[in-house]
């Protein structure tokens, strides 16, 4: 279970890393309502993001979700204890601003820019506000469930932006056609001439001698023949004349 819900986030961050340019080390927005979720199933955030994401994380949080949680005084002191230990990104609002606003201007300004800047993802558990950045294209949404942290699916605010992207290539190729041409002349393919046989695959197979040399009829062996004596044996007689 573990291996799929790393694969599934690897598939997603690959869609906003060649869409929208977003990178390792990656700026997470944090608000109250996810850091308290995060307390509440002993999730380290520091710790287990990383893990998640697999790359570096810069946590950070803004002085208008800080405000927001000392309103609400003791009942989110935990929330607001880990919200501290983060770096505290600058946002232009005097006086505060709620979090759903001031979330959504940093997200819209870090894709604007453009360029080497790389746009934010945002982690919360709030819908309201997860509603109000889903329409801003290009920016990931990080929540907590089942113990979890977990990726939204890819919105289609940041789809839509890919296939207007490919639609302005596409116009962009027609217009450079209409007025320079086909840069590249037609190739012409040579036709191809139907060749012989190769020789070498047509030779004959040679057939094996399947007579074993044992069926074969053996050679008739000379006999020697002994030579006569001329020289007359001692127990011979002589007749006499």
């Amino acid at each position: 279970m573990k291996a799929k819900r790393l694969k599934r986030a690897e598939k997603i961050l690959n869609f906003f890393k060649f869409n929208h340019n977003l990178l390792s080390p990656y700026k997470v927005l944090v608000d109250g309502t996810f850091a308290m979720a995060a307390l509440k199933d002993k999730v380290n955030i520091a710790e287990q993001l990383p893990k998640y994401l697999g790359g570096g994380v810069e946590l950070v949080t803004t002085r208008c979700v800080l405000k927001e949680l000392e309103k609400l005084g003791s009942v989110v002191f935990g929330g607001l204890h880990i919200l501290k230990k983060m770096e505290v990104e600058y946002c232009p609002h005097t006086p505060e601003k709620c979090v759903g606003d001031c979330f959504a201007y940093l997200a819209k300004k870090s894709v604007k820019q453009g360029g080497s800047k790389r746009p934010v993802m945002v982690a919360t558990n709030d819908r309201g506000l997860q509603d109000k950045i889903r329409l801003i294209p290009g920016i990931a949404i990080l929540f907590l469930a089942y113990h979890q942290i977990l990726l939204e699916d890819v919105g289609d605010a940041s789809q839509s932006i890919e296939s207007k992207i490919g639609i302005e290539l596409e116009r962009v190729q027609e217009m450079k056609k209409a007025v320079f041409g086909n840069d590249k002349a037609p190739v012409s393919r040579k036709r191809k001439i139907a060749k012989g046989p190769n020789p070498l695959s047509c030779k004959k197979k040679k057939v094996k001698d399947t007579t074993s040399k044992g069926a074969q009829e053996p050679e008739k062996s000379k006999t020697r023949r002994k030579k006569k004596s001329s020289t007359v044996g001692c127990n011979q007689l002589i007749p006499i004349a």
